[in-house]
């Protein structure tokens, strides 16, 4: 009777882990096709001159590019997050002036600086872009 249990039990996780090796095979190729189409997104909207950043689970992409002016100074920067699983840009936008980068797995970090800094003002705005929730929150900022 233990061994028919056992031999049940061993047979059980064979079948579970081969449709779990099944499962995660299908996630990877749908995910492979739906980086295709980011690329091809970011190519529509940018040209060549476009930068992608996967977050460390590679589930979100930020796509940022660096619009290049003739004139010296600052440049602006626009931007889009890519959730890879559902297939679909979920934020959009632009600094003016600043810098933009991953503050962790599913965080965004936004920094504007103005263009003339002032005595007894922030010397920049940051902001952090929760992906999973596209919530935006303004970090208080130091006065320098």
């Amino acid at each position: 009777m233990s061994k028919n249990i056992l031999l049940l039990f061993i047979l059980l996780i064979g079948v579970l882990s081969c449709s779990s090796v099944e499962k995660d095979a299908k996630e990877n190729e749908v995910n492979s096709v739906n980086i295709v189409k980011l690329k091809k997104v970011a190519e529509e909207k940018y040209h060549d001159n476009f930068k992608i950043i996967f977050n460390s689970n590679k589930d979100f992409a930020l796509c940022v590019h660096k619009n290049k002016s003739k004139i010296p100074g600052p440049e602006s920067i626009n931007y889009f997050v890519y959730d890879i699983s559902k297939d679909k840009i979920t934020y959009e936008g632009n600094i003016p002036n600043g810098s933009i980068s991953w503050e962790s797995d599913y965080k965004i970090r936004l920094e504007e600086i103005p263009g003339i800094i002032q005595k007894d003002k922030p010397s920049s705005s940051v902001y952090i872009l929760n992906v999973k929730t596209n919530s935006k929150t303004k970090l208080d900022s130091e006065v320098k």
